[in-house]
């Protein structure tokens, strides 16, 4: 373990919280029109490069939380890639209760 290691892993732990944050909002709405692909993309490459890094530095407190962190980007790819945009999909919450 890293001499700050535990400092990172508290921050990419609150990264994960946040992020899951989203991606319950995503999954709850269906709404991923403010998302884009190449964004995605690049954040799952991101990750992907993270994690590589924390193994190969036999750093699990990098490369665990990340770990987190690639189902809900995988998820909100595939819904931006596979699933049609429909009305429903483009309201806000505030329109689904008024």
């Amino acid at each position: 373990m890293g001499k700050y290691e535990l400092l990172a892993t508290a921050s990419l732990m609150t990264n994960v919280v946040a992020f899951y944050h989203q991606v319950y909002h995503i999954y709850v709405t269906k709404n991923v029109t403010s998302y884009e692909l190449g964004a995605l993309l690049g954040n799952i490459l991101a990750q992907i490069l993270l994690i590589i890094y924390g193994i190969a530095n036999k750093s699990y407190g990098i490369y665990g939380p990340t770990m987190l962190l690639m189902p809900g980007l995988l998820y909100i790819t595939y819904l931006k890639v596979f699933e049609p945009v429909t009305d429903d999909s483009k309201k806000s919450d505030s329109d689904k209760t008024a």
